[in-house]
């Protein structure tokens, strides 16, 4: 018998109509615990013995499209003439509660899934040859020659996504290709940003602030943003949204119930937490507004560009022989417009040897609880790594030093002594 330890995991499994995805989807199913199988919605008709709530949910045109301007659907797509979507609702449902979710679906449809979440593991199901495909299409008797031509031709296309996947499977052998699929199961369950640390912590002798955590709203931002200069360029920082990430990861860990409003960043979000996308600061900003007045903390960790372009340029800009000048002016003040009623923890990365007194003050400005403050002048700590080591001040004066470790372990001992200190712990 498998078992993993994770939070919700969605595994998208993906092919060639024909390539046996349904079959190994169902697999995972049966042999992986806590996993349920997603069952979509068409609109083509049934074949053979499929039967409702089982195989599809199968529906009018008219109804689908319904459902899909309602935002139904995590995702939708029209496939060899037919609609086929996934209900969103039922996947966010057994993810809150822990349970993995395969779905079964078309390689756009897989597509859509990671933009829209960005932790799903996707796995491409690829036939073992042409000829064999067109056998197998053949051998269902279910499709007429055309269709069988249609299927072949979208095949072709499909290939060509496969890149885009984080696994490929040939399915030449089915119990090997079985057991590749539960392999790929087994090692993302394994995955650090899947996995609470907590045997980890114990050798840290930390005080015990997480139990705070457990049931409040917290919201967190990473990352950097992007200021336009034109249609390509843009103005930005260095920031990887590492530390910003690792704090969500942190905090859910803790039993916080987590939204993280990110910038553009190659780290993905982690599985366990509600993915807000933005580019700008103004975007950072307009979200941070919608979210915060529901919120019970707050952790300003993204790295935002402090200027903009005056007016953006269209297109592409030629090179230009005596360069190009640009007027600059201030992006917004995000936490100081803000003005949350939540406590507050800042981050801030300084230079020199005063930087703690710098951050102190801007702790004090920004009137937040607390602020985290590293040095942007020693090498392999903050942006671009995947260390970091700083001091915690509080707004009561009390000064925590956080040495030199992994991002993730540094947001746990941030996460610790915030929930001490907001639980009314010793730190106060």
């Amino acid at each position: 018998m498998l078992t993993l330890n994770n939070c919700g995991m969605l595994v998208v499994v993906a092919g060639p109509s024909g390539a046996g995805k349904t079959t190994l989807a169902k697999h995972l199913v049966d042999k992986i615990p806590d996993t349920r199988f997603s069952v979509s919605c068409t609109t083509r008709p049934r074949r053979g013995n499929e039967r409702e709530g089982r195989d599809y949910h199968f529906l009018s045109e008219k109804e689908f499209e319904r459902l899909r301007e309602e935002g139904y659907f995590l995702e939708w797509a029209r496939v060899h003439g037919r609609l086929y979507g996934t209900p969103g609702e039922w996947v966010r449902e057994r993810l809150r509660e822990g349970l993995n979710v395969v779905l079964d679906i078309d390689v756009q449809g897989a597509l859509q899934v990671r933009e829209r979440h960005p932790a799903a593991v996707l796995v491409f199901v690829l036939p073992p040859s042409v000829e064999r495909l067109r056998s197998r299409l053949v051998g269902r008797g279910t499709d007429t020659d055309e269709e069988v031509e249609r299927r072949m031709t979208a095949a072709a296309e499909e290939v060509g996504w496969a890149p885009a996947f984080d696994y490929l499977v040939v399915n030449d052998d089915l119990e090997r290709a079985r057991r590749q699929v539960e392999s790929v199961m087994i090692s993302e369950g394994l995955r650090t940003s899947r996995l609470p640390v907590d045997g980890l912590l114990e050798y840290g002798r930390w005080p015990g602030g997480r139990s705070y955590w457990n049931g409040v709203r917290a919201v967190v931002s990473a990352g950097p943003t992007r200021e336009p200069i034109d249609d390509v360029r843009f103005l930005g920082n260095r920031s990887s949204g590492l530390m910003g990430l690792s704090m969500a990861m942190a905090l859910r860990d803790a039993g916080a119930e987590v939204t993280l409003v990110h910038g553009p960043t190659s780290a993905r979000p982690p599985d366990g937490v509600k993915p807000v996308a933005v580019r700008t600061t103004k975007e950072l900003l307009e979200e941070l507004r919608r979210l915060v007045p529901e919120t019970g903390f707050l952790a300003m960790a993204a790295a935002v560009s402090d200027f903009r372009a005056e007016r953006k340029l269209r297109g592409k800009t030629e090179r230009r022989e005596g360069g190009l000048d640009l007027r600059l002016k201030s992006t917004p003040d995000v936490l100081g417009e803000l003005s949350p009623r939540c406590p507050v923890l800042a981050f801030a990365l300084e230079m020199g040897d005063d930087a703690e007194k710098r951050a102190e003050r801007k702790m004090r400005s920004k009137k937040a609880t607390a602020i985290f403050v590293n040095r942007g002048d020693v090498g392999g700590i903050g942006m671009e790594s995947l260390g970091n080591e700083g001091v915690l001040l509080f707004e009561n004066g009390r000064r925590v030093e956080v040495p030199f470790s992994s991002k993730r372990m540094v947001a746990e001992r941030i996460t610790h002594e915030m929930g001490l200190y907001l639980g009314g712990g010793d730190a106060r």
